[in-house]
């Protein structure tokens, strides 16, 4: 038998909301949804892929980052025309960052997110400060969804993102999204969802004050405090 390559890791299994996007986005490279065309409604791809509304609108909510799809208010999602440089953008996820366990996941957040609160403190709307009330609310009142749940506790640290208003961070997460999204899904289904509501309560209300030390504190004890816990339930 052949040595074992000291390279290979474990193979893992796709998220749900991966295989989503990976379906919608071969029915638009493929050409089944020319430009123009109007994509299936959420409950009707709901039907068809026997997955929840979250999964489909995160596909979408990808595939319209990343140029593929237009949305328009009241009317639907579109296939858009496809350019190089769109379909550059979903590849170099995968050309570049490979599987990245979730240690390495949070060392990133751990530098992006305390320089975004920062930035977003200063550049905060108070439409940007109800998105992150509403979602904080959800959280709080502890859903018994846990697949809610991470993705409310992934898009709270996405509107901050946002709330920055910069351009290059925004398309950036939005790059990596998927890695990011699974991460959040292993530290909830891990870790639990104590740490999560705690910290962005403590995280918002810094915000709401324009504080922007404490939230920028807030934001790094979230972060370094669940890399300790995920530390010590892997016995790293």
């Amino acid at each position: 038998m052949g040595e074992l390559v000291e390279s290979l890791v474990s193979v893992k299994r796709k998220s749900i909301k991966d295989q989503v996007f990976e379906q919608l986005l071969t029915q638009l490279t493929s050409g089944s949804w020319p430009p123009g065309t109007k994509l299936p409604s959420e409950q009707e791809l709901c039907r068809q892929l026997g997955v929840s509304r979250i999964s489909i609108r995160d596909a979408i909510n990808r595939l319209a980052v990343l140029g593929f799809v237009e949305t328009r208010h009241g009317e639907g999602s579109f296939a858009k025309e496809i350019s190089s440089s769109t379909c550059m953008d979903v590849l170099l996820p995968a050309l570049i960052m490979g599987q990245k366990d979730i240690v390495q996941v949070l060392e990133y957040r751990k530098i992006m997110e305390v320089g975004a609160v920062e930035m977003a403190v200063d550049r905060i709307t108070n439409s940007d400060l109800a998105q992150l009330e509403a979602i904080v609310i959800r959280m709080e009142e502890d859903p018994s969804n846990e697949e809610q749940f991470a993705h409310d506790d992934f898009e709270f640290h996405m509107a901050i993102a946002r709330a920055a208003k910069n351009p290059l961070i925004i398309s950036v997460n939005e790059i990596i999204r998927s890695i990011l999204s699974n991460s959040m899904e292993d530290i909830v289904r891990n870790l639990g969802r104590r740490d999560g509501r705690y910290y962005h309560r403590k995280i918002l209300n810094a915000m709401k004050r324009r504080d922007k030390e404490a939230s920028m504190e807030w934001m790094r004890e979230h972060i370094v405090k669940t890399i300790e816990r995920v530390h010590a339930e892997l016995e790293l």
